[in-house]
């Protein structure tokens, strides 16, 4: 039903508000005449008047339906105005739907005429498969089989890189290039320990300048699960520092040398190692690149070594965080004392001792600055039987105790700072390096024999980009080492010629461009002291760059 126009509302309204004023106008008249005793007619017309309240009434009564009305027909016009928008939405959304429908028909379009192609694909592979069904049988009867035999096998996935049985073995390396510079002779052109003496032959006591990938190593780890609580894990590792061969560039033709091989087995607190791991005693190493495959600062008071040996760990909880560890070990009576190159081992010092060597350690970790300090204190023992003298057919033997005390530690003084360090003193301490690479001597005229008596040390200041910096030198580490040995002179007794103290001082800086890529520089400063023939010592200058890869 349609709703009446506005205008003709008004309109009528209007014509009632008129002849409402005009029955108004009337009765007022006759108000204002004079009184004068009321007739018929008067009568009649003041009946007329009465009705004019009633009027004004309807007029307002009849404006109030007009605002009403108007407010109907504001609302009207709004409703048709959404009801326009929803119907152009409505013919977008019918738009989009269209748009679909037709690309879903597109579609549909393709997939037929793919299936067709791909029924008769399958028609041949139905075909091949059924010419293939008796292989089909006797694979999977074989497949069958070796599931048997691998079900017998624990499934471990740990690792990065696993073989075909399964077992979680992981490949690590470290490719390192270094190149050196020499203002003069010493021990070892690739990595030098101490000098020679200034007498030495011209050829050998000369600058020198090298390029060498020998302290290049790589390894093979395993971890898994022995016992429900205890856990298992095995190390192989090698390097390129096993010598070299007789070519005309066997230089560059470096010998592996195995570092590591080992097997660990962990409990909570219990650990048993069998195989060849670093020594129990003197276990710290300064920070270098240059001298990677043999420690730094060894020969000037840094004494390191790994060998063969049965090792025991136990650990217990002091507080919350620190810890308690005590370990020991029975490890093969090496004295450092074999000759040149050989294919079998003949017997030496150590080995006529007839015992193993004895080694333990009490140490302790705590946390300290977001990482983890530590300290101990070590101790070495082997038997040692060494000839009474150097002439030939000579079967007397004396007996020299090898022993040694060692202490370390390695405490973060910021979360951005570490010193660390060890101080020992001990005897015939030839296998660790120790005594300038000299453990025993026989005094040429009283043919006395005597294990060489040390002392020494080492401390090395290490810096970092503290927790939380990333300004431009958070890839930045330096490191400021100082090392010294020296060996008692009356020890020497009528021996003159051997070395008596080594002393060297250290920088270096590394710089990490990623995780897996290292650049260092570093130099070295070396001091070397000759037994009764001081004209003859050395000072010697080296400096090294270094690239390492890690992966």
């Amino acid at each position: 039903m349609r709703k009446p126009s506005v205008c003709l509302i008004i309109m009528v309204l209007v014509g009632m508000l008129t002849i409402g004023e005009t029955n108004v106008m009337n009765a007022d008249d006759n108000l204002n005449s004079p009184k004068t005793k009321p007739s018929a007619a008067n009568k009649a017309k003041k009946k007329r008047a009465t009705p004019v309240p009633d009027a004004e009434a309807r007029a307002q009564a009849a404006e109030r339906r007009a605002r009403e009305a108007e407010a109907a027909a504001a609302k009207a016009g709004s409703d048709a105005k959404a009801a326009q928008e929803q119907a152009a939405q409505a013919l977008e959304t019918a738009r989009r739907a269209f748009e679909t429908v037709a690309r879903l028909q597109e579609s549909l379009t393709r997939l037929e005429q793919s299936t067709g192609r791909a029924s008769s694909d399958i028609a041949a592979l139905k075909t091949a498969d059924e010419q293939s069904a008796s292989d089909m049988k006797t694979l999977r009867a074989n497949t069958e089989a070796g599931t048997k035999k691998i079900a017998a096998v624990e499934k471990r996935t740990d690792g990065a890189m696993t073989s075909v049985s399964k077992v979680p073995v992981k490949f690590y390396g470290n490719i390192l290039f270094n190149s050196n510079y020499l203002d003069g002779g010493a021990n070892n052109a690739d990595i030098p320990l101490f000098g020679v003496k200034r007498g030495t032959a011209f050829d050998q006591n000369h600058q020198s300048f090298n390029m060498t990938l020998r302290q290049t190593r790589f390894g093979v780890r395993y971890d898994s699960k022995i016992f429900s609580d205890a856990n298992l894990t095995g190390v192989f590792e090698f390097d390129m520092l096993g010598g070299k061969p007789a070519f005309t560039n066997g230089v560059h033709f470096d010998l592996f040398r195995l570092r590591l091989a080992y097997g660990r087995i962990d409990w909570a607190k219990d650990s048993l190692e069998v195989g060849q791991d670093w020594t129990v005693f003197s276990p710290l190493n300064p920070t270098t690149l240059a001298s990677y495959a043999i420690p730094g600062l060894v020969a000037s008071g840094n004494l390191w070594q790994r060998l063969p040996q049965i090792r025991y760990e136990h650990r217990a909880k002091i507080g919350d965080a620190s810890k308690f560890i005590f370990t020991g070990a029975l490890l093969d009576p090496n004295a450092g004392d074999n000759g040149p190159f050989a294919v079998t081992r003949t017997l030496g010092l150590g080995e006529r001792g007839t015992m193993p060597a004895i080694e333990s350690r009490f140490g302790f970790t705590t946390p300290a600055h977001g990482k983890e300090s530590s300290g101990g204190v070590s101790g070495h023992y082997s038997r040692l039987l060494a000839p009474t003298s150097n002439l030939p057919g000579n079967s007397n033997r004396a007996s020299i105790d090898s022993y040694g005390v060692s202490g370390d530690w390695n405490t973060w003084l910021t979360s951005g700072v570490r010193v660390s360090g060890e101080f020992f003193h001990g005897r015939a301490l030839g296998i660790f390096s120790g005594n300038i690479f000299q453990s025993a001597l026989v005094d040429p005229i009283t043919g006395r024999v005597r294990g060489l008596t040390s002392t020494g040390g080492w401390m090395e200041m290490h810096g970092e980009a503290p927790t939380g910096y990333e300004g431009p030198w958070k890839n930045f580490s330096t490191n400021f080492g100082y090392g010294t040995e020296d060996n008692r002179a009356k020890d020497f007794g009528n021996v003159a010629g051997l070395r008596k103290r080594n002393q060297t001082y250290m920088v270096n800086g590394h710089y990490k461009f990623s995780p897996n890529f290292t650049f260092a520089l570093e130099y070295r400063h070396i001091q070397t002291d000759w037994h009764n023939q001081r004209p003859l010592n050395r000072k010697l200058n080296w400096g090294n760059m270094a690239f390492l890869y890690s992966f």
